[in-house]
């Protein structure tokens, strides 16, 4: 009975062709983008670059170390959180 499906290993990402669902949006967005704005050639190159850069980036690791960096490069009005202080604040007390 070969009904049902074992996973390999159990925190693998759930994925979409050959792609997980983080490198699915870097690919298909520029790519729509592209398509509808100039034309299909320039679309795929830019999803391939969106794809290495994000691969790039990520290498091993998860979503985590792009949001850690986003929390850091990006203004602090982009997230408000209400429990974490503002990143420009590199010290708290003293």
């Amino acid at each position: 009975m070969k009904d049902s499906y074992i996973p390999q290993h159990l925190d693998a990402p759930e994925r979409y062709l050959v792609f997980t669902a983080d490198e699915l949006m870097a690919v298909v967005g520029p790519l729509l983008v592209c398509i509808l704005v100039s034309n299909f050639a320039v679309g795929l190159v830019v999803a391939a670059a969106c794809l290495w850069s994000l691969r790039k980036f990520k290498q091993g690791s998860s979503l985590s170390r792009i949001k850690w960096a986003a929390y850091w490069l990006l203004p602090a009005d982009v997230f408000r959180l209400k429990a974490t202080p503002p990143s420009h604040l590199r010290e708290l007390a003293g």
